[in-house]
């Protein structure tokens, strides 16, 4: 799915909405005015529903946005926020689900034209918010890593790369827009914003005030619940991610890596860094004439092919056995039914470093007038240690199902892989041996967890490196696991 063709298909919805209105319900007086509605309406409900399918994804966007905001405006009158952009990162999940219903609700009330004042200011400051943060994302761009957003005497050529989001979650992971596209599109929707605030009284309006007012509150419960059951009860009802169930992980990763591979450099474009003079030169012409382009006075970017294939998170699958060993191939490698057990945040509550003192026994034979003598020495020793402390609930989760997991697998001669993000190797070697130490476990990318799975943890059946099927820690058990092995043989 691409942007054109989702606006197609929004815009064919929103001119059957708009025919519906007026030829058959005589509900349009203005054509033009009502198609803006009918549009601007069919569009919320889409951009919030598939956000609804997977609120997580939005609560880690929007954590990412924060953690700009603190960064940018350090050292600005806006400072004093900081404590605020912080709160609101600790309830990123409570957050994402709000803000999801609520652009829901508006696109619903728009939709049947509900309050429509009301809704009118409202969608009017969404649509300014949202242009704001598409903005501000895109103009990050021009920083430099050691500036912050109003050093403006600081900016440079905008690189991708310095962006603090990637992408601004409009759609989730249905769909991908880079800032600028999805800034460009704030913009045009700030039109139907205006006009609703300025004719509000001629928007088109369905049913009574009260079947109205009984609708958006039945809607508005339900896609609370929706998006509750999609973020902590059990997985996305859809998957749009590259782990879904089907893909055969190894072979993406290996068909990834080899496009990424086979990308050529044709050329060098070139900034002088005293003139501002840019030229672009090929790579014949830059070997033949170098030394006319020294480091010292200009700047290097690569001219390269388009990998044949577009990169994606899977080929960041990398998992980091606590004994330095590739788990990552080990897991892919697998030619039987493995589980893979994800946790993409396991941070110890609290850790204290111990200073132990110790009495090593030295023995040493020494040769004197009487003869060879043994001489034992005692030496104090100082060791230290560190003793971490675990959430009750994640090791209650661990010895509740992963550990049965574990074992299960291991009497059908099956192999159990963990995967952990948010602790260094120390802590989740301590974690293990918390646990029992019977875990073949590794740390990996927190990004790179969350995109596989959506539960801390959560469980992935593969066979040499395709994912049969995944379960959410809340609907996960034995009993499921061993059925799925069976129906699979």
């Amino acid at each position: 799915m691409t942007l054109p063709v989702l606006l197609i298909i929004i815009t064919a919805i929103a001119l059957f909405v708009t025919l519906l209105n007026g030829l058959v319900l005589n509900k349009t007086r203005h054509w033009i005015l009502s198609f803006l509605q009918s549009f601007s309406g069919v569009f919320f409900l889409f951009s919030g529903f598939v956000k609804a399918i997977d609120p997580l994804g939005t609560s880690y966007k929007m954590v990412d946005y924060f953690n700009a905001f603190s960064k940018h405006l350090a050292g600005t009158p806006l400072e004093f926020l900081d404590g605020l952009w912080n709160a609101l990162a600790s309830q990123g999940d409570a957050v994402a689900i709000v803000t999801i219903v609520l652009e829901l609700v508006v696109g619903f009330m728009i939709l049947i034209g509900s309050r429509k004042k009301l809704v009118a200011w409202v969608f009017l400051i969404l649509v300014v918010f949202f242009t704001l943060l598409t903005g501000f994302t895109y103009l990050t761009g021009y920083v430099p890593p050691d500036a912050t957003f109003f050093e403006f005497g600081k900016w440079g050529d905008w690189v991708e790369g310095q962006m603090e989001v990637s992408d601004c979650g409009c759609f989730g992971d249905f769909l991908k827009l880079d800032p600028l596209t999805s800034f460009i599109k704030d913009l045009f929707l700030l039109i139907p914003a205006v006009v609703f605030v300025l004719f509000y009284r001629r928007m088109y309006d369905w049913w009574t005030p009260q079947i109205r007012a009984i609708a958006t509150v039945v809607f508005a419960v339900l896609m609370t619940a929706f998006a509750i059951y999609n973020s902590t009860m059990n997985l996305p009802m859809f998957d749009f991610r590259p782990f879904k169930e089907g893909v055969d992980v190894r072979t993406t990763k290996e068909l990834e890596e080899q496009a990424m591979s086979e990308i050529q450099v044709l050329g060098y474009k070139l900034k002088n860094t005293l003139t501002g003079e840019v030229k672009e030169v090929t790579m014949d012409e830059f070997l033949r004439d170098f030394k006319l382009y020294p480091k010292s006075e200009w700047e290097y970017e690569q001219i390269k092919t388009e990998p044949t294939m577009e990169p994606t998170k899977i080929s960041d699958f990398i998992i980091t056995g606590v004994d330095n060993s590739d788990l990552a191939a080990t897991m892919l490698d697998d030619p039987k039914f493995n589980l893979w057990v994800i946790s993409p945040v396991v941070n110890p509550v609290s850790s204290e470093t111990i200073t132990e003192t110790t009495v090593r026994t030295d023995t040493v034979e020494m040769e004197t007038d009487t003869g060879i003598n043994t001489v034992i020495s005692q030496v104090p020793v100082e060791r230290t240690r560190v003793e971490y402390e675990w959430s009750p609930s994640i090791i209650e989760r661990y010895q509740n199902k992963v550990i049965p997991a574990l074992q299960a697998m291991a009497e059908s001669g099956y192999q159990t892989y963990v995967a952990v993000g948010g602790a260094g190797q120390e802590a989740v070697m301590d974690f293990n041996e918390k646990l029992g130490g019977n875990l073949h476990i590794g740390t990996a990318d927190e990004i790179l967890l969350k995109t596989i799975i959506r539960s801390n943890p959560g469980f992935l059946l593969v066979r040499d490196g395709v994912i049969i099927e995944k379960w959410h820690y809340n609907t996960f058990s034995v009993d499921k696991l061993k059925q799925v092995i069976k129906t699979h043989e």
